[in-house]
């Protein structure tokens, strides 16, 4: 009989250390169960986005971001960073004063937020001095494509180069292609076939109530691009040095992403 009772004991033992294991491995089970609906809401999506409904921050005449606060819903602000440096010859400089402002004044036959690219000539015989731009997409901290960027690069003129070759200000870019007026500028974008005044153009500056001087690029698929602004030759006459501005603006594109409940 005591036998007996030893087992018993023994197997209601087992039994209650069964129940609450079972019952410890049951909870994450049910946690894994009540999550599935949340992520199964999410999916993705993409948002099409403009620099005109952007924060813009200017830190100075060579750093600026562009800021999409939480575009998903999951609290990653997407970027756009602007980086400029000095390029080519010292005959120009980068015009601390403007240049990487954001306005909203009549460029390029509009008044939309562009940020200004701004030179100071400070030598007449100028071969190729200017800035390099930078431009950087990153969401969450971390690099990002985005799709069907379009831009336009304004007010490209200038009077004519020593080369001969069409007008002061030059402009390439390292991805994308670019439409303009024939009558006003010739070129393809590249740094060895730059942007530039024509040479028939009628005029050596354009108004700022005219498109005439814009350039409509657009890319197919970008993380970060740069943007090549030179002057070739500024000067009317050597008293005179006249500053280099040209604007770029809106952004327009298409990027990617898990869009939250």
């Amino acid at each position: 009989m005591e036998e007996l009772d030893v087992e018993r004991g023994r197997s209601r033992e087992l039994t209650r250390r069964t129940v609450v294991k079972s019952a410890a491995w049951s909870v994450p089970v049910l946690a894994a169960v009540a999550a599935t609906p949340m992520s199964a809401a999410s999916a993705a999506c993409t948002k099409h986005l403009s620099t005109e409904t952007a924060a813009y921050v200017r830190a100075g005449a060579t750093a600026s971001q562009f800021t999409w606060t939480d575009p998903f819903g999951d609290g990653k602000d997407l970027t756009l960073t602007l980086s400029a440096v000095h390029t080519g010859v010292a005959q120009m400089a980068i015009n601390t004063a403007n240049n990487l402002v954001q306005d909203v004044d009549m460029h390029g036959g509009e008044a939309k937020p562009s940020v200004h690219l701004a030179l100071d000539t400070l030598g007449l015989v100028n071969n190729g001095g200017g800035e390099t731009v930078t431009f950087t997409f990153a969401l969450g901290g971390a690099a990002t494509t985005v799709q069907n960027l379009a831009y336009t690069i304004k007010d490209i003129d200038g009077f004519m180069a020593l080369d001969g070759n069409g007008g002061a200000e030059r402009v390439s870019v390292s991805a994308g292609t670019g439409s303009y007026n024939p009558t006003w500028l010739q070129g393809s974008g590249i740094p060895s076939n730059r942007w530039r005044l024509s040479t028939s153009a009628p005029n050596v500056e354009v108004d700022a109530a005219s498109s005439a001087g814009n350039v409509n690029v657009t890319a197919a698929s970008v993380s970060a691009f740069s943007l090549d602004f030179i002057v070739n030759n500024s000067g009317r006459a050597a008293n005179d040095r006249p500053p280099q501005n040209i604007w770029v603006g809106p952004f327009t594109f298409d990027v990617s992403g898990i869009c939250m409940p």
